[in-house]
């Protein structure tokens, strides 16, 4: 298709599979392939206009932002109790009532702190994998689903939509782990708020990552 000032439609773009079509807004292509003629079907919303198909909803930012903010403080109560029982939460709290700080290098913190990242990447990835979102996500009704606005994700699918938390593992090597992770999250994490509110179908580096979209729930 020749872009220049062709009008808004669907039309086969250049490196899609044969027998699909993508919509081109007039000004750039948005969303993902599409099978010809299933964006005729009844329920199809344009990409971009709020919805996907079979008439699934995109989630608003800020349900998104209040989600991840409960996911958060759940998974804090959590990796802090089992923190407690192993050791290194108790370790901290002496650390700081005592003065004496806290060694970042010492075994029972590596311990702790890796029991607390898988603890919160186990989590993430069971739950996009079989429940289409964690707690928060389900507590606001909103939902992590495919291209094609099915759920749950499955594997390999949940896998990929958790792989910043997986990626934290690696950051509970001592202080190389620690940076190299932290600065690979920030990253991940600033640019997938400025996609969040920027992007027609908000959609984070994860999401992309993933082919993923978050919707609210089919009533």
């Amino acid at each position: 298709m020749s872009q220049g000032n062709q009008p808004a439609g669907w039309y086969p773009a250049q490196g899609d599979p044969a027998g699909t079509v993508r919509w081109w807004d007039g000004s750039q292509w948005v969303g993902g392939p599409q099978q010809q003629g299933a964006q005729q079907q009844d329920g199809y919303v344009v990409p971009g206009g709020g919805g996907l198909p079979n008439g699934r909803e995109l989630a608003d930012p800020w349900m998104r932002i209040a989600a991840a903010v409960i996911d958060a403080i759940f998974l804090f109560f959590i990796t802090f109790l089992v923190s407690l029982v192993t050791g290194g939460g108790a370790l901290a709290l002496d650390a700081f009532g005592d003065g004496g700080g806290i060694d970042l290098t010492s075994s029972e913190f590596v311990v702790a702190g890796l029991i607390s990242t898988l603890i919160v990447a186990a989590y993430h990835t069971l739950m996009n994998t079989y429940m289409s979102g964690g707690v928060g996500k389900q507590a606001l009704g909103l939902r992590i689903v495919r291209a094609d606005g099915t759920e749950p994700l499955g594997t390999p699918d949940g896998i990929k939509r958790s792989g910043n938390h997986l990626l934290d593992i690696v950051g509970v090597i001592p202080i190389i782990g620690t940076i190299v992770v932290g600065l690979a999250q920030l990253v991940i994490n600033l640019v997938s708020l400025v996609f969040l509110f920027t992007d027609p179908e908000h959609r984070t580096v994860m999401d992309r990552f993933a082919n993923t979209y978050v919707v609210t729930k089919q009533r």
